[in-house]
């Protein structure tokens, strides 16, 4: 039976940063178990494969939890640490101008690269198609059991993702683990994901794009969240990037009401409609909305007001404030989200208040829960990547100091 100092489960963002992390402070007795083929998958496609690891506005304000904050885990391993580590191993970054940062390259692939060259480098023991089936605790440690037979870890470190986009290989497995320690987990809900909505009035704008202000509405609780950015309608609902955001606090049967003119009070839009249907009564009200709202949102917007599309603007004048109402407080109703096989991020986890300063288990001494795993998830934008690799670099910062190690 082989043993290792550490043992960390999941070779993703966070695992393969936190072995990295440890190698660098003098422990290369490491081994980092993948159940996949190779390392990184779901690193690999991250930013829509093209490697948004941070955010130049990287602050814990972008992160949510129920049980906790990730501003400790950034302020020991924030952005500068994070963008010098990837610089070290040979790695070029810049921001666009919302901020994210991405490799010069532009592949996600190629993060993945640098890491598992250095991983190489170093030494790290690797092994792949290598499923963890329990975890044992010992009076020196653990026993960690696979489908290829058992290793012993003074440490062992789960970082074995969430229950989003198992396509990658993240099944959700890491949540029982860390159970069998007495862990508890709140609710999962998938996030960063795309939200199904009633369709009587979105169809045709299927790809169209805008930039609207969002806000969520609950029965009950009014107003439960809001954000302007970018909006893109689908077959089943909306996509884009303030939906992503919305995305982890909405529940089915929620109202979601989209300002489609974010940049105008509702006063000046109703003048200048009024004018123009004053200047020109025959209008059709279709024309009416021209240079105002994108032509087929326009259409839609009509009938959603019950308003004919060859109305002339004389015989519209009535319905103007419902029509202002409707370009600034256009309502869909919530049937659902595309679930976790779509989402980026998984809401929920291993609750932070269970986790001392350093992601070691106040359950058991010796396990850490890094990633994903954590009750942590952050905006779209390169946050939740900042997480993975903070969090592992933190608990490798924990181990070391546990095994005796200078930091």
């Amino acid at each position: 039976m082989d043993k290792v100092s550490v043992l960390i489960v999941g070779g993703g963002a966070s695992g393969m940063f936190c072995a990295l992390r440890l190698a660098e402070l003098g422990i290369s007795d490491v081994a980092i178990v993948e159940r996949n083929d190779r390392l990184g998958r779901k690193l690999s496609a991250t930013g829509n494969g093209q490697g948004n690891v941070t955010n130049e506005n990287m602050s814990a304000a972008h992160y949510f939890s129920s049980t906790g904050s990730a501003a400790g885990v950034l302020q020991k391993f924030g952005k500068e640490q994070l963008l010098r580590a990837l610089g070290d191993l040979g790695g070029l970054f810049g921001a666009d101008k919302t901020g994210r940062v991405y490799p010069a390259s532009r592949q996600a692939s190629s993060v993945t690269d640098i890491l598992r060259f250095a991983l190489s480098e170093k030494s790290i023991n690797v092994l792949t198609k290598t499923k963890v089936t329990d975890i044992v605790s010992k009076k020196d440690g653990f026993t960690v059991k696979t489908e290829q037979g058992n290793l012993l870890a003074e440490c062992v470190v789960l970082a074995c993702g969430g229950k989003a986009s198992p396509h990658f290989g993240t099944d959700g497995s890491g949540y029982e683990l860390a159970k069998k320690f007495g862990h508890t987990c709140t609710p999962l809900f998938p996030s960063l994901v795309q939200l199904k909505t009633e369709q009587t009035y979105i169809r045709g704008l299927k790809g169209i794009r805008s930039d609207c202000h969002i806000s969520l509405h609950r029965f009950g609780k009014g107003e439960i969240f809001s954000r302007r950015g970018d909006v893109l309608f689908t077959d089943y609902g909306v996509s884009g990037d303030a939906i992503f955001s919305a995305s982890a606090f909405v529940r089915a049967g929620d109202e979601l009401k989209i300002d489609f003119l974010p940049s105008f009070m509702r006063d000046i839009v109703l003048r200048i409609l009024a004018e123009k249907m004053k200047k020109y009564p025959k209008m059709r009200a279709e024309d009416l909305l021209c240079c105002v709202i994108n032509s087929a949102v326009g259409r839609n917007i009509l009938k959603y007001c019950s308003i004919p599309l060859d109305a002339p603007a004389s015989e519209i004048s009535p319905k103007l404030p419902q029509l202002v109402d409707a370009l600034k407080g256009f309502s869909l109703k919530i049937t659902g989200s595309a679930g976790f096989e779509n989402a980026q991020v998984t809401k929920g986890g291993i609750p932070m208040t269970e986790l001392d300063e350093s992601l070691m288990s106040k359950k058991k001494e010796g396990l850490f829960l890094t990633g994903e795993l954590v009750d942590i998830d952050g905006e779209c934008g390169g946050y939740n990547l900042q997480w993975a690799f903070s969090s592992g670099a933190v608990a490798a910062e924990g181990i070391a100091k546990r095994l005796g190690y200078e930091i």
